[in-house]
């Protein structure tokens, strides 16, 4: 039974090495820091405005990551910070005309491809997929939290 169970966790560790890989190669290939790639995808897929904070808290990057792929982004004329109204600290990320072009040239696809393997897993099988990876993900989380205590 362990060895099952082993051999399950080396399979789960190998296929989720092999889709941050795949993610990897991608923004490599784009020309982008993988940290880029994400702050693109997140402000293209976001229905609200992002912040760096929210990036930190909604991608699990530290402040310090966040920040200088920002500054990058900002330098190469992608994005553009502006405070917010109401907090002039946080600043929201807003893409400029060069960063919406690249975003429909290589973020825009990629998601199409994403949605595109969802839509072929079918309904049943992606909702199955995605609370089975939660699941263990807060099982796992909990047991990490024993091991820290």
């Amino acid at each position: 039974m362990e060895d099952k169970i082993i051999g399950q966790m080396i399979l789960y560790n190998q296929l989720a090495k092999e889709l941050d890989g795949l993610y990897h190669l991608y923004a490599r290939k784009s020309g982008l820091s993988d940290t880029a790639f994400w702050i693109l995808y997140s402000v293209e897929e976001s229905q609200s405005v992002y912040t760096q904070k929210e990036l930190c808290e909604a991608w699990s990057y530290s402040r310090q990551t966040v920040n200088s792929a920002l500054k990058k982004l900002v330098s190469q004329g992608m994005i553009e910070l502006k405070p917010l109204a109401d907090n002039r600290k946080n600043k929201q990320i807003i893409l400029t005309e060069t960063g919406k072009e690249l975003v429909a040239k290589v973020i825009s696809p990629l998601i199409e491809a994403e949605k595109s393997g969802f839509i072929r897993l079918g309904d049943q099988d992606a909702d199955e997929f995605l609370r089975l990876t939660k699941k263990y993900l807060d099982l796992f989380h909990e047991e990490i939290e024993q091991i820290l205590k």
